[in-house]
């Protein structure tokens, strides 16, 4: 190396009298970062190489299980492909604290760069797009999941952006005693929804980083705005990204890879195809590699404008949005905040090659040049104009033309590979990715809708509880005595014996009726008529904090026209809602059953459900709803079965059966369906096979029982108007054995509209 040790400890934090002066056979300089995962240091290897090395910092060095689990991950690392990435050179499971070697990359981070000199414009944000999903394709063809992608983990390296903290993110965090939702280890502004709830991690957590990081470096703010951590993780799990003023030649790109559902954003490498302009691969099986050599192209000529007020020394810089806990340094010296192994600002000539780098290159003002060891650069390939198009968003792009990486940030095209492809060319491909281009499994499961090419609208936030109901607990409504209005309470169903344990949800002037649960229970959507009289949906958290918000707010699900006394029932995934409505999404006049996306705000007609259809329910499985309809119109009807894609037929299971059938409900397989019947004058509960066959009669009390709910151990609760009890109250049995059946309220209350599950 050319810089004395000197020169380079200088740049970070001097060595403190409890850190060590040597780790096996690296010889230590000073300090870089401390954070969550451990401490990094600077250091100096035998052969003279500095090298950034990260100990481990963790309850469990004693467990040889974890040592195990670290050696295996950091192997599995080091056979990362250098492709923007910080290559793993080393690692020590068995040192007293385990610690990993990687090269040393001079540059700034980017979460810094942004804070100080604003967004990434034109070329460089084009270059770090390319170069970030480059090293996730690396990353993830070595079977990692980097799993906490963020700004501050991106170093802006006189070559191009650099990906570093892969690898081992997963060992240090299982291995740290921690529980819970922090074991899924992630930075909130930047975690998918699957982190967020805790759901099995995939790669898909990285594609969803990168889009907010990419996002991040185009306007200088968060996907999800500012917020303390829990707002960002609401915003996550129930809007849309903030992506109006990301370059229109990336938006749609980035609004692909920010799905909520992992399984519709595109991998690593087919985001890499697409970002090169590559059709080669236009399906989810496609297996074409990445060629370095584009990427190379692509970062041809990377040099990010000179640093702006702000910057120290030569090279220096100010702390960034997340470098709130950095140490002080030398002359432009800075320490990494939690979990972030962020590198030192670059020197005015770049990097110069050690005598172990045959293929790093030594640079000369911040620019490539080749050596022995290949060539980054090269010539400068020619520029092809490509046709126009239209993106998600309606943007238009231009013809293109001479490439010019200088062009102004209005441009459309986007210069990738060595090309100027056209935005309509690439998000033709990349819409090839989401499976026929339906919008991703929120949109319906098994609804077969299909996503329109506009910009995504929510139809409503759902808000969400801090805790979600117990699978014991039921929601229900009921006018209090003294009340005149009907609210949300829930409850727990006892073993035996009454419901003790109340909780009211809602308290207003207007009657909250017919409740549903949202699957993962911390949600409740209702009927209510709002104060000019329209009939709506809100919805609530499910423990009563928050305020109401109203749904089918946006989009064609705001042109719906809710019936009287509708119930909605949503999706397994709890990404769509059924309802019946008497206008289609245009607002005309169009009676029948609607699935509305919560996300896009679409509303897709079945088509060929009654047009009456009332009370539906969705199958847990999905493919199926039951509703209630007639022919000579009334207050019941028979028990039809459809399935949820726009297309399907109805079939009809209790149809010439008196006409006196309604509140459908499924079991939690599938297999049964309970619904109440008005037979000898009075309202009974029964249960039939899922095709209509096996009818069974379930109550014979004479009273008008209703609303039947199952739980998921297949109980089933109902409301009841029974003699001597005092009015409405509250029952359950058990289906295999009716005779079961019992009160569990009391009192002059008056319970109904009882719900446990969905549907």
């Amino acid at each position: 190396m050319t810089s004395s040790d000197a020169s380079v400890a200088a740049k970070s934090v001097p060595l403190g009298p409890d850190d060590p002066r040597q780790l096996g056979t690296y010889t230590l300089l000073g300090k870089l970062g401390q954070g969550g995962m451990g401490t990094v240091y600077l250091g100096r290897s035998q052969r003279g190489r500095l090298v950034a090395i990260k100990v481990i910092r963790t309850e469990a060095v004693g467990n040889a299980e974890f040592r195990a689990r670290f050696r295996l991950e950091a192997e599995t690392a080091r056979r990362v492909a250098r492709v923007c990435t910080a290559e793993v050179l080393d690692a020590d499971p068995d040192a007293e604290w385990p610690f990993i070697v990687t090269e040393f990359i001079e540059g700034e981070t980017l979460a810094s760069y942004v804070k100080r000199n604003g967004p990434l414009a034109d070329a460089n944000l084009e270059q770090l797009a390319v170069g970030v999903a480059a090293a996730l394709t690396a990353i993830h063809s070595a079977g990692i999941v980097h799993r906490d992608l963020k700004p501050a983990n991106v170093i802006l390296s006189p070559f191009g952006p650099r990906v570093i903290d892969f690898g081992i993110a997963r060992t240090a965090d299982e291995g740290s005693g921690l529980t819970g939702d922090l074991q899924q280890l992630g930075t909130p502004a930047f975690m998918s929804p699957e982190q967020i709830e805790s759901r099995p991690i995939s790669s898909a957590v990285d594609i969803w980083a990168w889009g907010g990081l990419v996002a991040f470096a185009a306007t200088g703010h968060y996907p999800f705005g500012e917020g303390s951590a829990q707002v960002l993780l609401y915003r996550a799990l129930h809007e849309e990204p903030r992506l109006d003023d990301v370059d229109p030649a990336l938006r749609p790109i980035v609004w692909l890879s920010m799905r909520k559902d992992p399984a519709g954003r595109p991998s690593a490498q087919q985001l890499m195809l697409r970002l090169l302009g590559d059709p080669s691969g236009t399906g989810p099986e496609a297996a074409a590699a990445v060629n370095p050599e584009d990427v190379t192209n692509v970062l041809q000529g990377w040099q990010l404008p000179i640093p702006g007020p702000g910057a120290t020394g030569t090279g220096g810089y100010t702390a960034g949005p997340d470098d709130a806990t950095r140490l002080p340094g030398g002359p432009g010296g800075y320490t990494a905040g939690p979990d972030d192994a962020t590198r030192l600002p670059g020197r005015t000539g770049g990097y110069t090659a050690g005598p172990d780098d045959a293929t790093r290159l030594p640079t000369g003002a911040g620019r490539q040049a080749a050596t022995s060891g290949g060539t980054i650069g090269g010539q400068s390939p020619t520029h092809a104009g490509g046709p126009g198009g239209t993106d998600p968003y309606g943007n238009t792009a231009q013809p293109g033309g001479p490439g010019d990486r200088g062009r102004s940030k209005n441009r459309t095209p986007l210069l990738i590979g060595g090309a100027i492809v056209a935005v309509g060319a690439i998000l033709a491909t990349v819409l090839a990715l989401s499976s026929g281009g339906n919008d991703d499994k929120n949109t319906a499961s098994g609804t077969g809708a299909t996503a329109t090419a506009t910009a995504p609208a929510t139809a409503g936030a759902l808000p969400a509880s801090a805790q979600a109901l117990g699978e014991d607990r039921i929601v229900y409504t009921a006018k209090k005595q003294g009340s005149t209005n009907y609210d949300l309470f829930s409850a727990a169903v006892p073993a035996s014996g009454l419901i003790t344990d109340i909780k009211q949800i809602t308290n207003t002037p207007g009657n909250e009726v017919l409740p549903v649960i949202r699957p993962g229970r911390k949600t409740i959507v209702y009927f209510t008529k709002d104060s000019s009289g329209t009939n709506r949906y809100m919805a609530i958290a499910a423990d009563g904090t928050g305020k109401p918000v109203s749904l089918f707010s946006t989009g064609q699900a705001a042109n719906l026209t809710i019936q009287d006394d509708s119930r909605p029932s949503f999706s397994p995934d709890g990404g769509s809602v059924v309802t019946r409505s008497t206008t289609d999404g245009s607002g005309n006049a169009q009676a029948g059953l609607y699935i509305v996306n919560l996300k896009t705000s679409t509303a897709t007609q079945i088509k060929n459900a009654a047009k009456q259809a009332t009370d539906p329910a969705w199958s847990q499985s999905g493919d199926n709803i039951a509703y209630w309809a007639n022919e000579s119109g009334g207050l019941r009807g028979f028990i039809v079965v459809i399935g949820t894609k726009p297309d399907d037929k109805p079939t009809p299971l209790t149809k010439g059966q008196g006409n006196g059938d309604a509140d459908p409900a499924w079991s939690p397989d599938g297999g049964k369906i309970a619904f109440s019947r008005l037979t000898g004058g009075d309202l009974e509960i029964f249960e039939m096979n899922s095709d209509g066959t096996s009818i069974q009669q379930l109550t014979h009390a004479k009273g008008d029982d209703q609303d039947p709910t199952f739980a998921k151990d297949g109980s089933l609760v109902f409301s009841a108007q029974r003699d001597g009890e005092g009015g409405k109250q509250l029952h359950v049995l058990n289906p295999q054995d009716p005779a079961t059946d019992h009160a569990i309220t009391t009192g002059g209350d008056l319970p109904a509209h009882v719900r446990w599950n969905a549907g």
